[in-house]
């Protein structure tokens, strides 16, 4: 054993003269050293490979849009206080933020009027938020509101969009199956599940608090950058409170232009 000792330390031609005068057990050591060697030489190799392959994977997955967007948020009465937020989301990442809050409207209020065809040409928006579904909670109409929503999607088209849900009302306990009608047509990876959050309510018990629709679209923020988002743009927590520019704003009472005479309700 000195002896391959000796080889394993010296030059290749060394190794040779001396490999001679092993014998047989000498040899077999030597030769499963010289292969547990090259294994380890391999597995490095794959590693080092595999490492690389998983960075690329991770810096892609976690890449998102970072260019400035113009962002349409339309809606019902729940932007009043989620486009508050979203106004410092926008300021602070470099976006612009065209919000459209129609109280009192429902997914049929958006799909059987031409609003918002009218908003989609004139903003010409690269993304899209929706906020919409509280005033369909309570509902049993699920087929003709999943149409609605399909409009709707429609309308929006190809541009990037996420969908929030409507929270629970605390004086409406029970849904009707609004909120899954919502996520199945919306689809799990767009659509923001806000049924469950306990939001602090404005004495009118229907709208969130200002600071809890802030808490609120933080969250939503958060989801929309997620690892493996459809559409992550640019959305870092900003550290100041922006004025909120309301772009525009419809009664209950406005109805709109219908499509093909369409009511909505």
């Amino acid at each position: 054993m000195t002896t391959l000792i000796a080889m394993m330390m010296g030059t290749h031609t060394a190794q040779a003269q001396i490999e001679v005068e092993l014998d047989p057990a000498d040899q077999a050591v030597l030769r499963q050293m010289q292969m547990e060697s090259e294994i380890d030489s391999i597995v490095m190799e794959i590693n080092r490979s595999a490492g690389l392959i998983s960075e690329m994977s991770e810096k892609k997955e976690a890449a998102a849009d970072t260019s400035s967007q113009r962002i349409l948020l339309f809606g019902d009465s729940m932007l009043d206080g989620i486009g508050r937020r979203m106004q410092d989301y926008a300021d602070h990442n470099g976006h612009s933020l065209y919000t459209s809050i129609w109280y009192g409207s429902t997914v049929h209020s958006w799909a059987r009027t031409t609003e918002l065809e009218r908003l989609m040409e004139k903003v010409k928006p690269t993304f899209v938020i929706i906020s919409l579904g509280t005033n369909d909670l309570g509902y049993h109409d699920l087929q003709a509101r999943a149409q609605s929503v399909h409009e709707i999607l429609r309308v929006v088209g190809d541009v990037p969009y996420v969908w929030i849900g409507p929270a629970k009302l605390p004086r409406l306990n029970k849904d009707f199956g609004i909120v899954g009608m919502l996520r199945e047509n919306v689809g799990d990876n767009l659509f923001y599940d806000s049924y469950n959050m306990r939001l602090a309510r404005f004495p009118d018990n229907v709208h969130p608090t200002f600071a809890a629709s802030a808490t609120w679209i933080d969250r939503v923020a958060e989801w929309m950058t997620r690892p493996g988002a459809p559409h992550a743009i640019r959305m870092d927590k900003p550290d100041h409170q922006a004025k909120f520019r309301n772009y525009e704003t419809h009664s209950p009472r406005y109805k709109g232009t219908p499509k093909g005479g369409q009511a909505c309700r």
